[in-house]
């Protein structure tokens, strides 16, 4: 009897509980979901960095200027481009090295901004010279008057073994 009991708990606990998501792409696409008041789409106070909690090391903060220039206004430690070790933040995405993963992740933000939606993007890549598979989401923030003011980026990566036939360029 004890044994059923327990496991009737156990079930329960395990239908009603919900699993921590384990991707990073999906944990922010659901914040930016969230940050949506009924008709209002997402704006930059809604959704912060602070908000992304322990993910905000491998989040970037894009502020989309009025001549179409992406300048970062965040960028998490781990996706900072060695070159930019301790430099302010406020460069230009065109101005980031493209064989970074900050760079690759970041470079379609163009997209973002014709679409208006959420992009994430994935695969075979490099990172300070070594191949890396990776995935990234970019989502859009908008302000008031309903144009894209900022877009939030996050990506997460794993080294790749290069092997005979690895379709690495």
């Amino acid at each position: 009897m004890l044994q059923d009991h327990q496991g009737a708990i156990a079930t329960s606990v395990a239908q009603s509980a919900p699993l921590a998501e384990q991707r990073l792409v999906l944990r922010i696409l659901t914040l930016w979901r969230a940050a949506h008041i009924g008709e209002t789409l997402p704006q930059p106070a809604a959704m912060t960095v602070a908000a992304t909690g322990d993910d905000a090391h491998n989040v970037y903060l894009l502020e989309i200027g009025a001549a179409e220039e992406a300048r970062f206004a965040y960028i998490g430690e781990t996706l900072l481009p060695r070159p930019w070790r301790g430099v302010e933040a406020s460069r230009s995405v065109a101005d980031c090295p493209r064989d970074t993963i900050l760079g690759l992740a970041s470079t379609h933000w163009h997209e973002i901004v014709e679409r208006r939606v959420p992009v994430t993007r994935g695969g075979i890549g490099w990172h300070n010279a070594a191949p890396v598979l990776y995935r990234a989401i970019m989502v859009p923030l908008f302000d008031a008057g309903g144009t894209i003011s900022a877009i939030m980026g996050a990506v997460n990566w794993r080294p790749v073994e290069v092997q005979d036939g690895t379709p690495v360029d």
